[in-house]
């Protein structure tokens, strides 16, 4: 009932070149990027993926190369192991910087070539599956993406349902290492969303030779197994939920401002976030702990699907992660996206709002949002046919066509 309806794969890949057969004697080997720049969103779905492929191909090795600082915070899938790059950020004006190594930015992306080139040539996965940026930061993919395809591995890109405004895809994709990449780097370009709700096709400029490895996979969420009705209770309860954290704080403050116009009907629960600067975040659970109204703080909760799916509805930013377990528990939600560095929140939660599916206010005043919670409370669940929402278990049959290997996942073999 949750799950929405499925995407159809289509025809079968066709990879750029010959596949290299397996080798019998070993397990097959997966190998993940994430560049991880700003917040737990490349993160958090490359987990996913990462769970799926380990249920699909049970005797697989699994690798994650991340730079998020939170990489293993979060309980692992059977058969994957992480290895943390150095992180990387992005000042004021959207600029990357490391985040712990000083200033040299040049230093710290030749330490992640390296590291990655590493993983290409001694782990020498049979398929590397990438995240969201076709060349990652600073284009330091490049020669580790040449590497792999002189190795023979099945390179695959995973994208996501809304990458940016047109405009800025277009500029960022007419880079020729851009074109180069998309053309001649990739055996399969996958789609991590629904093209009944943001149809990449047509927003964005991809080139017309890479239809035939072109796949629209459904959202990827996790939480298989959850229940999705809310846990019944006296009072509804409101989930506040920022994502990793970093710009969510004047939002997490405006609710609080909605909080102190009268006593509420419901009761609270915020997550911070555990890339909030602490201080900041010491100051919000105060001003909390002073509210004349009853509101539980966390810092970080690592199983948010368990919040989602027992909450009366959700307060949150518009992030891929978040939104997807807001469809498939088919959460009532009032969202609040960011408008800056990038419209990628802003375009996912107006194409949401036109379907019916949640509230979209940008910065709203408080007695805005203390409406739209009120009126969003009354809602009850979502009602009607969802999006596909079955990304984690189209992946793997992907993956399967790839390298010619049996996918365990009833439904999704080859």
């Amino acid at each position: 009932m949750g799950q929405g309806r499925s995407v159809r794969l289509g025809t079968r890949l066709a990879p750029l070149g010959p596949m290299p057969a397996l080798d019998s004697r070993r397990p097959p080997r997966i190998l993940l990027y994430s560049h991880d720049a700003v917040g737990l969103g490349h993160l958090r779905r490359s987990l996913t993926l990462a769970a799926g492929l380990s249920r699909a191909f049970p005797e697989a090795r699994l690798l994650l190369a991340s730079g998020s600082d939170c990489a293993t915070r979060f309980r692992l899938p059977a058969g994957l192991d992480v290895v943390k790059l150095p992180t990387i950020g992005k000042d004021a004006r959207g600029d990357y910087r490391p985040r712990h190594l000083g200033d040299d930015l040049t230093t710290v992306l030749r330490l992640r070539r390296g590291l990655l080139r590493s993983l290409v040539d001694d782990f020498r996965p049979d398929v590397l599956l990438v995240d969201h940026k076709v060349l990652g930061i600073a284009d330091e993919l490049e020669p580790v993406l040449e590497r792999a395809r002189e190795r023979g591995t099945r390179t695959l890109l995973g994208l996501r349902d809304v990458i940016d405004a047109p405009g800025a895809v277009a500029r960022e994709w007419s880079r020729p290492a851009i074109r180069r990449a998309l053309r001649d780097l990739y055996d399969c370009i996958c789609v991590h969303g629904d093209p009944n709700v943001f149809d990449a096709r047509r927003e964005y400029p991809i080139p017309p030779e890479l239809n035939q490895r072109l796949r629209f996979t459904g959202y990827v969420v996790r939480g298989e197994g959850l229940p999705f009705a809310p846990i019944p209770r006296l009072r509804p309860r409101v989930l506040v939920t920022m994502g990793g954290g970093e710009d969510g704080a004047s939002r997490v403050g405006r609710f609080l401002d909605a909080l102190e116009l009268r006593r509420p009907e419901w009761d609270s629960q915020i997550v911070l976030g555990p890339l909030l600067d602490p201080p900041v975040a010491r100051r919000l659970k105060r001003r909390a702990r002073d509210l004349d109204a009853p509101v539980q703080v966390h810092t970080f909760y690592e199983d948010m699907p368990r919040l989602v799916a027992s909450a009366s509805l959700v307060v949150s930013m518009a992030g891929y992660n978040t939104v997807a377990e807001l469809l498939r528990c088919r959460k009532r939600s009032v969202l609040l996206p960011r408008t800056t560095p990038r419209l990628e929140q802003a375009l996912r939660a107006r194409a949401l709002a036109r379907r019916g599916w949640a509230e979209t206010l940008v910065e709203p005043s408080a007695e805005c949002l203390r409406q739209a919670i009120e009126d969003g409370l009354e809602g009850g669940r979502l009602r009607g046919e969802l999006p596909a929402l079955d990304g984690a278990r189209c992946i793997p049959r992907v993956v399967a066509e790839l390298f010619g290997a049996e996918c365990k996942l009833e439904g999704v073999g080859t």
